[in-house]
């Protein structure tokens, strides 16, 4: 098991679907589903419920979710600790628009933030 394929199972659970779990994390459908099928042939275990309206965790994916996202978290937090001790800066930004100006200023501003940010998620 690796941190990738955590990150790509937690992000299918929580958004309960391929697609958007793809597209979330920039990364192919095919991609992600491979991740996860080699992490539950690892596993030796069924992790998802899959159906054509999406994916749903099992009772064993339910578990995994619950570690995967004290794991992912306590990864996030290292890494911030080390950018703190070499004096980087570090973290998330989430930033909600109205509807009207979204459709504006959502491309220019996440450019501009970009820019000036290149290490930012």
């Amino acid at each position: 098991m690796d941190l990738k394929q955590l990150e790509y199972f937690v992000r299918v659970a929580e958004l309960g679907s391929f697609t958007r779990a793809a597209a979330a994390l920039d990364v192919a459908q095919s991609a992600l589903s491979r991740q996860i099928r080699l992490l539950e042939v690892e596993l030796r275990q069924n992790l998802l419920v899959r159906n054509g309206r999406g994916a749903t965790p099992t009772e064993a994916g339910k578990l995994l979710v619950e570690h995967g996202r004290g794991i992912l978290h306590q990864m996030a937090r290292a890494r911030e600790d080390m950018d703190r001790m070499r004096g980087g800066l570090s973290g998330r930004v989430a930033i909600g628009l109205p509807n009207s100006v979204a459709r504006v200023m959502t491309v220019p501003l996440t450019r501009a933030f970009r820019q000036e940010l290149p290490e930012a998620r």
